[in-house]
């Protein structure tokens, strides 16, 4: 902030040197006083209208998948190396485990045996079906034969037909049963199979690996994926400033991965809660200490700004560097000039950046 009294400080001193204003402790005293005073009413009103990250804290962010072992399984054979770009669909690692492999094979044992039950109930229904056709032609044999033909002969041929029937129907409800057993045993299969191939962990999405910490063997962890097609910045703002962001307000930020380059975004959205806002689960009372400790002190909210790596040169920002970033807040027309001093404070510290790697 001091910057900006240089040009106060160069007017003052042509007045001085050209005579204009003559150096004594009179004059010194307003000099300094106005000058202070204008350094007050500046920084009260950018840190309200036009806030800057003071703590150089701004962050970039993106989203992740932690992509862990099946339950049960353990890793095979690792495919990526650390910090490794990747794309959709790319093979991961893979993942061993005999027990899918086992009830896959048991599963089709049983699924072909039940097979082999319809079988042979199709073929007792063909041997019945000729048996009660056997029986209908020799009833209405009979039958033609009118009184020539035994009471008791035809109703034991009758009988003969209704049992063949039902031990027809009996088949067909056997088939139907088995038939069903065989709709679960697919279920069970299609589930042992979708566990199999999970075998195959492959990227969600488009991204970069962080730090490969797997190995064969491993089945607990897995590999942190970042979606790098959606980064974000994440600023600290005063409380005292909540009031007047807004989403969709023009920010722009640096990071020291690039000193004196400056990117542009748009406020996406403002967190809400914080962690000291956290209610704890666990049932009693809180510490009053450990409450006083956590909120004595301002410690304000933070704000997500989205943007555009290709509207911004096509720089690769790296995620996890941090700079400082500021936003064009809500504000009265007659002082949009504030932006001015938002925007050069973030860029006398992004040109300052280059002299923090000394």
């Amino acid at each position: 902030m001091k910057e900006m009294l240089i040009p106060y400080i160069l007017i003052c001193w042509i007045l001085v040197k050209m005579g204009i204003v003559t150096w004594n402790l009179r004059n010194a005293v307003k000099m300094v006083g106005i000058g202070f005073g204008i350094l007050m009413v500046l920084f009260f009103g950018h840190r309200i209208w036009s806030p800057v990250d003071m703590t150089n804290s701004t962050t970039v962010k993106a989203p992740h998948a932690t992509l862990a072992p099946f339950m049960g399984m353990q890793v095979n054979e690792v495919f990526v190396d650390h910090n490794q770009k990747v794309t959709k669909g790319q093979l991961l690692y893979t993942q061993v485990n005999v027990d899918t492999q086992s009830s896959i094979e048991a599963l089709n044992a049983e699924k072909q045996a039940l097979l082999a039950q319809i079988t042979a109930h199709k073929a007792q229904k063909t041997a019945d079906v000729h048996t009660i056709k056997n029986i209908e032609s020799n009833y209405r044999r009979l039958s033609k034969m009118g009184n020539f033909a035994a009471e008791q002969n035809l109703d034991d041929v009758k009988a003969q037909l209704n049992t063949a029937r039902a031990a027809s129907a009996a088949v067909d409800a056997a088939i139907h049963a088995v038939r069903s057993q065989i709709v679960g045993v697919e279920a069970r299969l299609k589930t042992a199979q979708w566990q199999d191939e999970r075998k195959e962990v492959r990227a969600p999405f488009d991204g970069q690996v962080s730090v490969v910490n797997i190995s064969a063997g491993t089945i607990f962890g897995g590999i942190h994926l970042y979606d790098t097609s959606r980064k974000f910045v994440e600023m600290r703002i005063a409380d005292q400033t909540y009031n007047y962001i807004e989403p969709g307000q023009f920010s722009e930020f640096y990071v020291d991965a690039f000193p004196g380059k400056t990117f542009r975004g748009r406020v996406h959205s403002i967190r809400t809660g914080t962690g000291e806002a956290q209610v704890s689960l666990m049932p009693g009372d809180q510490h009053v200490r450990q409450h006083i400790g956590n909120n004595m002190s301002a410690h304000g909210r933070t704000v997500l700004i989205e943007f555009d790596e290709n509207m911004n040169g096509g720089y690769d920002i790296p995620i996890g560097s941090s700079g400082q970033a500021w936003i064009s807040a809500k504000k009265p027309a007659s002082v949009g000039f504030i932006d001015m001093i938002g925007g050069a404070t973030m860029r006398l510290t992004a040109m300052k950046s280059y002299l923090m790697a000394l």
